[in-house]
């Protein structure tokens, strides 16, 4: 198995789900803006963090919270709303780095800010 990393800023708040066995997944996008000028393009990743902790991470993960992600990268190409063919980047997230930003920043428990954070480390003791 390879590990991908992405940094980047989230495009919007988190999304906590539950699939039809029960297992809780937050998802979320990131973009990573590459280049400058008119040269600078953004790549998208979707992420998807699996079990108890989706759902103690979901409240952190807002839109334009810095991020980083790694974990386990898929490719998968569809046909868009346009008929045009599309690819899409897809992240199984094992860890999550927080960097603040967002618009609920000031909610994030200073420990937390910057912290490397196993997705497995997150211990019911934590305050959300």
């Amino acid at each position: 198995m390879s590990i991908f990393s992405i940094t980047g800023r989230l495009g919007s708040d988190s999304e906590l789900r539950e699939t039809q066995k029960g297992t809780k997944v937050c998802q979320f996008s990131v973009a990573e803006d590459r280049g400058w000028g008119e040269r600078k393009e953004t790549v998208w990743v979707k992420c998807a963090v699996f079990g108890d902790r989706a759902e103690k991470l979901a409240p952190l993960l807002t839109k334009g919270k810095m991020v980083e992600a790694w974990g386990e990268i898929s490719a998968s190409a569809f046909k868009g709303k346009d008929g045009n063919p599309r690819a899409s980047l897809d992240l199984r997230v094992s860890e999550v780095k927080l960097h603040g930003g967002g618009k609920r920043d000031s909610d994030e428990p200073v420990a937390d800010r910057g912290r490397a954070t196993r997705a497995d480390d997150i211990s019911d003791d934590i305050p959300f």
